[in-house]
């Protein structure tokens, strides 16, 4: 079994965080009724995992991205542990290793594993054009991607919501 482990690269977590960023931006000028809502904790539960998996397969790929945006990955996380709130989950990699490495210690804290000390979050995979950004303060996530692929995802996941009143995308 193949670990997954932390970006310790500054260049690869800037291109990935710079993509994450130009996502979030998409999805806070794209109209509300285009985006598909869930709740932020599903990234904690295996039908998400699944939906994930299921939209790689959907495109052809394999590989992903989990990134924490807030708190700050430099200012705060690279500050204290030296390494990137982020890793790549590849086709070697298992949904166990996911879930265990969203909960790992990332030096002396366990209170900042990825998995408990984040407020946004972002999934999207190492090569393709859809997005999953979470943001625990508003208890919303946003999904978007191509039109297939948007189909592929309403058809899949039982569980998108409607946002809730007032909300908006802020980075």
């Amino acid at each position: 079994m193949t670990q997954l482990d932390y970006i310790h690269d500054l260049a690869s977590f800037t291109t990935l965080r710079d993509r994450a960023n130009a996502g979030i931006q998409l999805l806070a000028s794209t109209p509300r009724d285009e985006l598909l809502y869930f709740d932020p904790i599903d990234i904690a539960t295996q039908k998400f995992f699944d939906l994930i998996q299921t939209l790689l397969a959907f495109e052809g790929r394999s590989d992903f991205a989990t990134l924490i945006l807030k708190p700050h990955p430099l200012n705060y996380f690279h500050y204290h542990f030296g390494k990137y709130p982020g890793f790549v989950h590849g086709a070697e990699n298992t949904d166990e290793e996911f879930f265990h490495f969203m909960m790992q210690d990332p030096g002396d804290s366990p209170a900042d594993a990825l998995g408990v000390n984040h407020e946004h979050y972002v999934l999207l995979p190492v090569d393709g054009d859809w997005i999953a950004f979470g943001d625990r303060s508003w208890e919303t996530g946003v999904f978007y991607g191509p039109p297939g692929l948007m189909e592929c995802a309403r058809n899949f996941y039982p569980f998108f919501i409607a946002p809730p009143i007032g909300f908006r995308i802020e980075p």
